[in-house]
């Protein structure tokens, strides 16, 4: 069978397990059960029952499959692929949508006139690259001094009319959750740039600084800067937590309470330290949000991100109202 058809027939499969449930028709197609293997076997699962505890079931699916670029030798093939589509499902009464765009890569194996998949992973998905350690060191630094400054120097260079308009940021969010608007830079990790556009869309005023670790703004074109605070997740997130200006936010105890609009923070390791970020974009059938965002495009996506390759038993989460200046 031609690598090709194999991939093919493979996702086929993905997605009629999405819809039955029945994920053991994917045990054929892999070679064994390392630990790579595992992690996606045990991600579906999760994706699964988390529909399921919701109350949801999945009604159909559309995707459009594009094989990027591969490397073939004599017994293997390293494929990366993008993998973009919409599921319908139901709950209830209520119908829902949540669309997304993953890139795969996949390590094929030569087993007799076939294939079979050795890895199974996602580029450049939820979980992020560490930075090397002194970098992480001027980035904790530079967000601490940004919240400090924020509360006690409230008088910096303000852009932007302030009060919040939540549907002027969601609508920024359907419109831009699959490709980059180009009047901003697009990084690799792109989860805060992509909320801090959002927000920016939505009404708060950047407040300008010379230095990156204070305000929230960016300066676009060439040569372009922008603060920790507008690209970092944790930078973001402390200011959130500080509940300075310009979002002014407010730290609820539950998703359940918050609004379009809102901002949730994603800490997949327990550790203190946050990773990831989404917008609250709508509510589903049982009051939960749903959430767009960057690095693993998605458009209202469940908020609990059990269904993530950056998931941990550890994850922990905090969820801000935006009230603006």
């Amino acid at each position: 069978m031609d690598w090709r058809q194999f991939i093919r027939s493979y996702f086929d499969s993905v997605q009629k397990a999405w819809l039955d449930g029945e994920y053991q028709r994917l045990l054929p197609y892999y070679s064994n059960q390392g630990q790579g293997t595992k992690n996606e076997w045990e991600r579906m699962r999760r994706e699964h029952v988390q529909l399921v505890g919701r109350g949801g079931k999945t009604q159909s699916i559309q995707g459009r499959l594009v094989p990027l670029c591969w490397l073939e030798t004599e017994q293997s093939m390293d494929i990366l692929l993008s993998w973009s589509g919409k599921r319908h499902y139901g709950m209830g009464e209520h119908s829902l949508s949540e669309a997304s765009r993953f890139v795969h890569r996949i390590r094929l194996q030569k087993e007799a006139a076939s294939w079979r998949i050795d890895s199974h992973t996602e580029w450049d998905g939820d979980a992020k690259v560490p930075f090397d350690a002194s970098q992480e060191e001027e980035e904790a630094e530079g967000a601490s001094s940004m919240v400090e400054d924020a509360v006690s120097q409230p008088l910096l260079v303000v852009h932007g009319a302030g009060g919040y308009n939540p549907w002027n940021a969601v609508a920024y969010a359907e419109r831009y959750w699959n490709s980059p608007n180009p009047a901003y830079p697009h990084f690799t990790d792109d989860c805060t740039n992509f909320i801090s556009q959002c927000l920016y869309a939505g009404g708060i005023p950047m407040l300008f600084s010379k230095e990156k670790g204070r305000g929230w703004w960016i300066r676009t074109g060439k040569g372009g800067e922008w603060s920790y605070s507008w690209s970092v997740a944790h930078a973001l997130y402390l200011m959130l937590k500080s509940g300075a200006a310009p979002m002014r936010a407010v730290t609820k105890s539950s998703p359940d309470q918050l609004e379009p609009g809102d901002i949730i923070c994603y800490d997949f390791d327990g550790d203190g330290r946050f990773q990831h970020n989404t917008i609250v974009v709508a509510k589903d059938a049982n009051n939960m949000p749903l959430v767009n965002a960057h690095t693993t495009d998605s458009s209202m996506r469940y908020w609990a991100y059990e269904d993530s390759t950056a998931y941990t038993p550890n994850m922990r989460y905090a969820f801000f109202h935006i009230r603006g200046v």
